[in-house]
């Protein structure tokens, strides 16, 4: 799918250490391409609607993705316009605790709050970690990130370290840094980890350009 592309094209220009800045226009592609996909899907005729229904389910990386990018608009410090159109773009509001909380925290304060994860295999300790107490955050973000590369191990990308499934485009728990950029939650064990995106949480950090 083309939002595949695009997405992959925003990590893959990250993990080659781009500016940050540079990266803005693969994010703004990737919001397009969603948005396309929506108007087609909602001009799509009666009689291929089953059809849609495989690209409106919410699968591991459609989460992965929505979180990803949501990362990246706080890294590039999103107008309230551009993170307007990002979460559009996203949808599935009431459908993903973790993506709920997200977009909530982004802005989106009238946005109906799922109870729980749809893969809670892989999101539930995160989605603890937004819904804890500010004191018990880092503790237990350090231990979700210990376990973080096997609990995403399910997602279509994850044999690419060892040269599956195409080009190696990046493995970063892009997941666990927004919770850090939104919530505020210290960082400095979770530095030296190679799959934490240091750069894209240094660069939310900063004052806005």
């Amino acid at each position: 799918m083309l939002s595949n592309d695009a997405l992959a094209n925003c990590i893959y220009r990250f993990s080659r250490s781009d500016k940050i800045e540079d990266i803005r226009n693969n994010v703004l592609l990737w919001i397009q391409v969603k948005e396309i996909q929506k108007r087609v899907i909602a001009n799509t005729l009666t009689e291929f609607k089953k059809t849609c229904v495989l690209y409106q389910s919410i699968m591991l990386d459609i989460i992965y993705d929505a979180l990803t990018m949501m990362a990246f608009s706080v890294a590039l410090h999103f107008t309230p316009e551009e993170t307007r159109r990002l979460l559009d773009a996203i949808g599935h509001a009431g459908k993903d605790a973790l993506m709920d909380e997200a977009a909530r925290a982004l802005g989106d304060v009238n946005r109906p709050v799922a109870s729980e994860c749809v893969f809670p295999k892989v999101y539930a300790p995160l989605l603890e970690v937004w819904r804890s107490a500010a004191d018990l955050r880092e503790a237990r973000l350090r231990e979700y990130a210990a376990s973080w590369k096997k609990k995403i191990s399910p997602i279509y990308w994850s044999n690419s370290l060892k040269g599956a499934e195409g080009a190696y485009f990046g493995y970063w728990c892009f997941d666990i840094a927004l919770a850090v950029m939104l919530l505020g939650t210290p960082d400095a064990a979770l530095r030296k980890s190679a799959y934490y995106p240091v750069d894209l949480v240094d660069a939310a950090r900063q004052a806005a350009p």
